[in-house]
């Protein structure tokens, strides 16, 4: 069910190149992709160089999934590096935040500004003709 969802937007700023963003979120991603909670649906990511930003654009199947992730992940050698070529600025919650996602936030060392209150209000998804060539860029 689409409403219970949820999608995170994460606004990164560079302290390294963008390209070293892009080989440590390359590595990350294919991690996670053979590795990773099964509840992350989508995980992609967005540089712009002349800003020296990116953005990270993440499905969850639901908030239990976000969860599940970073406890999955946060001692990975390919989040470190990630966090070594930018800072997590701001995460944008665009679903539910949930008691157990807040505290699990607020027991952690992040430092990014949280935005949340943005519930679903009506749409749709289509995940047929969706592969994993496409997310690699090669079409």
């Amino acid at each position: 069910m689409i409403d219970n969802r949820l999608t995170i937007l994460n606004l990164y700023e560079m302290k390294r190149t963008p390209e070293d963003f892009q080989i440590a979120v390359g590595a990350l991603a294919k991690r996670v992709e053979a590795e990773g909670h099964p509840g992350v649906l989508s995980y992609r990511f967005f540089v712009n160089a002349s800003e020296r930003t990116a953005r990270g654009v993440i499905d969850y199947k639901d908030p239990s999934a976000w969860i599940g992730h970073h406890d999955i992940t946060m001692n990975w050698p390919e989040l470190t590096a990630l966090h070594a070529a930018a800072t997590l600025a701001e995460v944008i919650f665009l679903g539910p935040l949930t008691f157990e996602t807040q505290a699990w936030i607020e027991n952690s060392a992040l430092t990014a500004r949280v935005r949340s209150g943005n519930i679903f209000a009506g749409g749709f998804q289509r995940l047929r003709g969706w592969s994993n060539e496409w997310l690699d860029g090669a079409h």
